[in-house]
């Protein structure tokens, strides 16, 4: 069984192609003798948007947007939207899965964390992945369900460069 992503999996990549369009921008304006008094302006702004970046880059495309194929004793997992380098991981060496739920505006989101070593591994989301229902069902006849967690922003932010 192959992961499939909802519409809204590639909402991030559309935002990284406008912000790198526009601090590219941003960067060729400021060596523009004219705008040396804004500079003040532009270098925040290209610092904010370089670490937006990373973000999108390091912890939406790299941890969440990724692609997942289960097959009969291992799986193996295809980061940035499947174009990564494919990782096999057998289901022996894996510890389990915990779940954590996203609030969101009127409505929340199930994230299942793959484990090992204590370490997550991997990402699943009902907001990324159309067929998160079906992989979670499978992942359950494979590995250990290691229950729930609590939510942490700070715990995902520390994800992203670990």
């Amino acid at each position: 069984m192959m992961s499939k992503f909802t519409w809204t999996a590639y909402i991030p990549a559309f935002i990284a192609i406008g912000i790198s369009a526009a601090t590219a921008f941003c960067i060729v304006v400021c060596f523009d003798p004219a705008v040396y008094s804004m500079l003040v302006i532009f270098i925040p702004v290209i610092v904010f948007a370089i670490l937006v970046l990373l973000w999108l880059i390091y912890g939406e495309m790299r941890n969440k947007i990724i692609r997942v194929t289960l097959e009969y004793d291992y799986l193996i997992i295809k980061r940035y939207y499947g174009l990564g380098a494919p990782e096999t991981i057998y289901y022996a060496n894996i510890d389990g899965f915990t779940i954590s739920i996203l609030p969101a505006t009127n409505t929340a989101y199930e994230y299942l964390y793959l484990m090992k070593n204590g370490k997550k591994i991997g990402k699943l989301s009902e907001f990324y992945h159309k067929n998160y229902s079906d992989l979670k069902s499978e992942l359950r006849t494979h590995i250990k369900d290691l229950g729930i967690i609590d939510y942490n922003s700070w715990q995902e932010v520390k994800d992203i460069f670990g």
